[in-house]
């Protein structure tokens, strides 16, 4: 197969696979006399080291949860905007990102403004959301990346118009991290979210959370668990002592460690290959796959300004059912997604030139025979 579908799911690397397998190897056989007290208490720091170096950030502003919709949720019912305010999201987002908000909308009276851009996907951008934005907005809460077209925002102008507007800015960098080079010294971005297993190369199970400094005087996480506590191992019932820090109580229970321990490894390699080589080669794999389909005639829904594209391209093809066609590559051995009416496929670095050409190739053959075709081999050359 020619796989095309990290923004579904990452291919996780061995080192990663092998780490989890040691991990729950060594629990099964050993239990406590393995993973005691202190081991336990440890099992994330590995995670939220190598999380906080990828994104130049201080490590005492990671946390490890289960995943991305979980810490959206923790600071959305933490921030609980009031009636009166809004919290502006878009149309398409991937819906883990404004569900948390329209539910806590439900209890505070706040409402939702979702950017109109469904119907011209092509169209999103800067301008289009700083229309919605107003002086009663008290969230803006995006995707870096767009899980749809691939459309990259710049954070620091969207964290410019959440600042002008005294604004929290809650970034989903889900389809960005890992595939984009981040840098967070700065302090402009309020929270930072991502789920491990896609450009992260992760497991499910495991995600990044990071907290900037003016939301830690704010945030006051709802879900408490034993972890909760100042010293969790006292198990204390009798009183809740939460531990000082808001970042460390987002790591409120026991969760699969063993996904934090691969996520940990998963960063590693990313980081070993270099973000900004990874960023640089999936560019120029997305220009040579975004400029080949405008050759076979699709309706390529995915930017071509360097600014704002990543490696995920996203096309229709006229006269055809897009997600109908992502159904025939993928019986092709074309490993690729279908996407609200579309074709949607996403290169990452272990993927190379002659992929691209086989898709492709594979891409012109569906056309022409209006079903799946026979899968090619593919050759395999080196990715970055």
């Amino acid at each position: 197969m020619c796989y095309l579908n990290t923004a579904s799911i990452g291919l996780m690397p061995l080192s990663a696979q092998l780490a989890s397998e040691r991990f729950a190897r060594q629990l099964g056989l050993y239990g406590t006399t393995w993973f005691d007290e202190p081991t336990e208490v440890g099992a994330l720091d590995a995670a939220r080291r190598t999380a906080a170096a990828l994104l130049k950030a201080p490590v005492e502003q990671v946390a490890i949860t289960t995943s991305m919709t979980e810490a959206m949720s923790q600071i959305a019912w933490s921030l609980r905007p009031p009636t009166g305010t809004n919290v502006v999201s878009v149309d398409f987002e991937f819906p883990s990102v404004p569900y948390p908000w329209m539910r806590v909308a439900r209890e505070t009276g706040a409402k939702v403004r979702l950017v109109p851009a469904s119907e011209h996907p092509g169209e999103l951008s800067l301008e289009a959301v700083a229309e919605v934005v107003d002086e009663a907005t008290e969230v803006i809460s995006l995707s870096h990346v767009q899980y749809s077209t691939g459309y990259r925002f710049e954070l620091g102008a969207l964290a410019d118009l959440a600042a002008r507007h005294g604004a929290w800015f809650v970034v989903d960098a889900t389809q960005s991290m890992g595939a984009v080079s981040l840098d967070l010294s700065d302090g402009q971005i309020d929270a930072m979210l991502c789920a491990g297993y896609k450009w992260l190369c992760g497991p499910f199970g495991a995600a990044i959370c990071y907290i900037g400094r003016r939301l830690l005087e704010r945030l006051d996480p709802p879900f408490v668990g034993w972890k909760s506590a100042q010293e969790p191992y006292t198990m204390d019932a009798s009183r809740l002592r939460l531990a000082r820090s808001p970042v460390e109580r987002l790591e409120y229970s026991t969760m699969a460690y063993g996904a934090g321990v691969a996520l940990a490894s998963s960063i590693d390699y990313v980081r070993s290959v270099g973000v900004e080589k990874i960023q640089e080669h999936n560019l120029r794999l997305g220009a040579v796959l975004h400029d080949g389909l405008v050759e076979l005639g699709a309706e390529v829904l995915s930017t071509r300004e360097d600014g704002h594209r990543t490696g995920i391209v996203t096309a229709r093809f006229p006269g055809l059912d897009g997600e109908e066609v992502a159904g025939w590559l993928n019986q092709s051995g074309i490993i690729v997604s279908p996407r609200f009416g579309s074709t949607r496929l996403s290169v990452h670095f272990y993927n190379t030139d002659e992929d691209v050409a086989l898709a492709l190739r594979t891409i012109r053959a569906i056309l022409q025979r209006r079903g799946p075709v026979a899968p090619e081999r593919s050759g395999r050359g080196a990715g970055p």
